[in-house]
C-alpha cells in the first residue's frame, strides 16, 4: 500500500509520500514523487497502485511531455491523464486474468510558467482528473482511511504553508500508527508559488519522533482537558 498526499495552501503546494514498496513477501524502499524543474515549469508526480502501472504510466508521459504545451500544470495533467489512458488500454485486459486490478491513482502539483499560483490536480485510473479546490485544499491516495479525520479538521481554504507541512505529517502519523503497509523514510516535496523551484526532503522516523510524542501528548492533555458530560452516581 501506498501513502501520498498533497495540500495547496495560499503560498503553496506540500507533498508527502512514505517509501515502503511491497513484492509479494518482500519489503523495500523507493521514492514515490518525481519532481520536474524545466522551461519554467516545476511541479511532481506521485502514485498509488501497482508499481508497473506507475512506471510505465511515466514512460508514457515522459515521451510525450517535449513534444506537447505544457505552460498550465492542467495540460501536465491531460498528459498524465493520456498516459494512464494508453496503460490501461494496453493492459487492462492481462491484469484482470491475472486477478490484479488497474488501480493507479496520480497527484500532479506545482505550477507552470502561466499559471497564477501553484494547484493540485488527482489523476483516476480511468484517465480523467480533478482540481483539488480552495474549500478542500488536499488530495490523498493510497492508504487514506486513517489520514482523512484530522485533515477534515485542520484544513481550509486559509492554511499557511507551514500548517500544510505539519497536517501531512500528522495524517500520515495516524496512518503510520493504525496500517502497517506505511512506512518510513518520508519524501517531502515543498514549492512556494512563484519560485519554480520545488524542495526536496527525506525524514526518517527518528527524525520526526520527537514531533510524534509531542502530538500524543497534546492529545492526550486536551482529552483530560474536556469537561466531563457524564456523571455516574455510586
Amino acid at each position: 500500500m501506498t501513502f501520498c498526499i498533497a495540500i495547496k495552501s495560499k503560498t503553496g503546494v506540500v507533498a508527502l509520500s512514505d517509501t515502503r514498496i511491497s513484492s509479494g513477501l518482500g519489503v523495500s524502499t523507493s521514492k514515490k514523487i518525481k519532481t520536474y524543474q524545466e522551461d519554467g515549469n516545476s511541479f511532481f508526480i506521485m502514485s498509488s497502485g501497482l508499481r508497473s502501472i506507475r512506471d510505465k504510466v511515466i514512460h508514457l508521459f515522459e515521451d510525450a511531455l517535449p513534444d506537447s504545451p505544457n505552460d498550465k500544470l492542467y495540460k501536465v495533467a491531460n498528459l498524465v491523464g493520456n498516459a494512464v489512458k494508453q496503460a490501461r488500454a494496453e493492459d487492462l485486459k492481462q491484469l484482470e486474468q491475472s486477478k490484479f486490478f488497474f488501480d493507479g491513482h496520480f497527484i500532479v502539483g506545482g505550477q507552470c510558467s502561466k499559471d497564477k499560483r501553484s494547484t493540485i490536480f488527482l489523476i483516476f485510473p480511468e484517465g480523467n482528473w480533478v482540481e483539488a479546490s480552495d474549500e478542500s485544499p488536499y488530495t490523498i491516495i493510497g492508504n487514506t482511511a486513517f489520514g482523512k479525520p484530522i485533515l477534515r479538521r485542520l484544513l481550509h481554504e486559509d492554511i499557511t504553508f507551514d500548517l500544510a507541512i505539519k497536517a501531512a505529517y500528522l495524517s500520515f502519523d495516524a496512518t503510520f500508527k493504525n496500517a502497517s503497509d506505511v512506512d518510513f523514510p518520508l519524501d517531502f516535496a515543498l514549492y512556494r508559488n512563484n519560485t519554480f523551484d520545488i524542495q526536496e526532503l527525506r525524514k526518517t522516523e527518528e527524525d520526526l519522533k520527537s514531533t510524534s510524542i509531542q502530538w500524543n501528548q497534546m492529545l492526550l492533555n486536551a482529552a483530560n482537558d474536556l469537561p466531563d458530560f457524564l456523571h455516574f452516581e455510586d
